[in-house]
């Protein structure tokens, strides 16, 4: 049902009813016996008189009744109104269908008078036939007259089964809607946990890391360029559920299912935010709660991160934590409040640098609304203190951070284009046709949640300067990217996709505020629909692709090594994922040796990574590797090229061990997130 139909929610929103999540169709208005409502037939009065089962006939078939025996007197007597109701001066009304099983009702026209009536014409001077007419059979009607009530009844009965079914079905369209969004929302926490895919580099490395006792931790970080909160919540996890795969990515995807009640609220304070301000509807909190929820779990970013044993799930819920605890302390700035954000900001920049790019637009947005509005200026300065003191928590790890600023940085990372902060919204929406689909869902929902408020029925008022709460969520969702951007061009920082959570809770509650301002129940429940379905097509295609072929390379080195056999790696960043699986598979039997770096295969050292990559040589490498195999153990090459700042390094590698030895490629590279190859190279000739 069209919510802008009359009757609907939209209609009369003042009455304030409406299902308790989503509003939906209404049972149609029925008289209290049960029967449809009846359409008005005009001025004229219309009285219904009852017909037994034996004598029920149609007002037609009376009429038709009259006009054969009208030679009679006593028959035209009990006639209905002649058919040219003009010349007696009364209107006439069609009867009603019958309405019970076993009776009928006739519909016996009332008459009118205009003029006084003439008398009645004498009687015929012959004498009336006396022959009565012929007698109905038991049944009530004569047999020609059968095969129409039979139909008419069984047109009865199908009315009164649908009536009975309407009465049935409507009231539970609210349930219905909960069960459909419940159902959504429990597939997409499954896909969190469903991933078959072995753990790729930063998995196996966030592992290695978090596996060591907390002074050894704290350390390798260090060396690896991160914050150190998820590490310690992973290495307590570790020691209670075990480091296997699904163990330690099961820590994302409980972090992630956390974020759908948070989301839920936000997106409920968002559309109440709008309404008060003028621009939703009184429905605006139930529909926008709802479709963030939807967002939320059906997202293939937070599915495919709720599936990886990294920091980024982490990232987007505590920044709908630092949204909350940030609302709160301008809503009324106590020092429990206060101190809440003081901890959210902190927690913040403790799990991932970006998220000082969220933090710096926040208090920007505070200084400025204390500039602006001087009765504002009292909180919004709080706020930003609260926001400050935060640098107190963190003091006791900026010599760390100074240090991974000056040395570690991502040296992996290219530079990119402006068209990258377009191309996130579709890395968030998933891949091939589907991520476009939802793409697009995503950028008109954000359009119209920033320009846009209903106006009556089926009309939307556009401002181009925005609306609130659209143009902050719009704010906090684009102003960090475009500083990621600029940080990347000129301070050699990394834009990556995993990154950018910081930014998806703003761009998906913009999204859902749009899909709650769309005009009619059914255009909004059709965008969700095409919006979960696409979410989660492609959060099942990211959640069962392979990312690694360090489980292959692995089984293939189990069967082919022996005691003693060396395995090289270069570059040296496909070390942790294959050594992971290579200790899984059963004690180590082979000797690993790591390009360009002495701190083993298991981590990889990011300090000065670029230089020390730059000053390595395959060919001396090669020697190395044929030296520590000696003439009676092979060697196992595992390969990748195209790997920045080693050029052609790992094919000159290659080519320098197949002058010594017979090589044969035991494993081709296929196009996956972290492909490569393995090479084995026999014992000397």
């Amino acid at each position: 049902m069209d919510a802008d139909a009359p009757g609907t929610a939209a209609a009369g929103r003042e009455a304030g009813s409406g299902p308790t999540v989503l509003p939906g169709p209404r049972a149609p208005r029925q008289a209290p016996d049960g029967d449809p409502p009846e359409s008005p037939v005009g001025d004229a009065d219309v009285a219904t008189v009852p017909v037994t089962a034996d004598t029920a006939t149609t007002t037609t078939d009376t009429a038709s009744t009259a006009t054969d025996t009208a030679s009679t007197a006593d028959t035209a007597s009990t006639a209905v109104p002649p058919a040219n109701a003009a010349d007696t001066g009364s209107t006439a009304v069609p009867a009603t269908a019958p309405t019970a099983a076993g009776t009928a009702t006739a519909a016996v026209p009332a008459t009118v008078p205009t003029t006084t009536p003439a008398p009645p014409p004498p009687a015929p001077a012959t004498t009336p036939t006396t022959t009565p007419p012929p007698a109905a059979p038991s049944g009530g009607a004569a047999p020609g007259d059968r095969a129409p009530v039979d139909r008419r009844r069984r047109v009865g009965r199908v009315e009164r089964l649908g009536r009975a079914a309407g009465a049935w079905i409507v009231p539970q369209v609210p349930r219905l809607l909960v069960a459909a969004v419940a159902v959504a929302v429990a597939v997409g926490a499954v896909m969190r946990f469903a991933t078959p895919s072995h753990l790729w580099l930063d998995e196996s490395l966030t592992v290695a890391i978090a596996s060591r006792p907390v002074p050894d931790l704290l350390h390798a970080l260090r060396h690896d360029g991160s914050p150190p909160l998820y590490y310690l919540l992973l290495h307590g996890w570790i020691s209670v559920f075990g480091d296997g795969d699904i163990a330690v990515r099961a820590l994302s995807g409980v972090l992630s299912l956390l974020t759908l009640p948070l989301a839920w609220l936000a997106g409920r304070r968002v559309g109440r935010i709008a309404f008060a301000a003028g621009n939703g509807e009184r429905d605006a909190p139930r529909w926008v709660g709802v479709a963030t929820l939807l967002m939320f779990a059906c997202s293939p970013y937070a599915i495919r991160y709720g599936s990886e044993t990294r920091m980024y799930s982490l990232v987007v819920l505590l920044v709908l934590v630092f949204g909350f605890a940030a609302v709160r302390a301008l809503e009324r700035s106590t020092l429990p409040r206060l101190a809440t954000l003081t901890l959210a900001t902190a927690a913040l920049v403790y799990t991932h640098y970006w998220t000082f790019l969220v933090i710096f637009t926040v208090a920007a947005f505070l200084l400025v609304q204390a500039h602006r509005r001087p009765h504002y200026r009292r909180v919004t300065l709080r706020a930003f203190a609260a926001m400050a003191a935060s640098a107190a928590l963190f003091a006791p790890w900026m010599p760390s951070f100074l240090f991974q600023m000056l040395h570690t940085g991502t040296p992996w990372a290219p530079k990119v284009q402006a068209q990258v902060l377009l191309d996130t919204v579709f890395d968030w929406a998933g891949p091939q046709s589907t991520g476009a689909l939802l793409g697009v869902v995503l950028l008109g929902g954000a359009l119209i949640g920033l320009t846009a408020r209903p106006v009556g029925r089926r009309e939307l008022a556009v401002r181009v300067t925005g609306r609130v709460p659209g143009r902050y969520l719009a704010a906090i969702w684009l102003l960090p990217l475009v500083l990621a951007y600029f940080v990347n061009m000129f301070g050699g920082s990394a834009y990556a996709e995993r990154y950018t959570g910081i930014a998806l809770p703003a761009c998906l509650l913009l999204a859902s505020l749009g899909i709650a301002q769309l005009p009619g129940t059914r255009v909004r429940a059709i965008v969700l629909v095409v919006a979960v379905f696409s979410g989660l097509v492609g959060g099942w295609q990211l959640a069962r692709t392979e990312r690694t072929q360090a489980g292959e390379i692995a089984g293939r080195i189990g069967a082919l090594a022996r005691p003693g056999d060396v395995v090289a790696f270069c570059p040296d960043q496909l070390g942790p994922a294959v050594h992971r699986a290579l200790v899984r598979h059963g004690p180590l039997t082979v000797r690993e040796i790591v390009y360009a770096d002495n701190t083993g295969p298991a981590l990889v050292d990011w300090v000065d990574y670029a230089d020390r990559m730059q000053r390595a040589n395959g060919t001396t490498f090669a020697a190395e590797v044929n030296e520590l195999a000696g003439p009676d153990h092979a060697v196992l090459l595992v390969r990748a090229d195209g790997y920045r700042f080693l050029e052609g390094a790992c094919a000159v590698l290659s080519d320098q061990l197949a002058t010594l030895r017979d090589r044969t490629v035991q494993v081709e590279r296929r196009n996956l997130y972290e492909g490569a190859s393995l090479e084995r190279f026999s014992t000397l000739r």
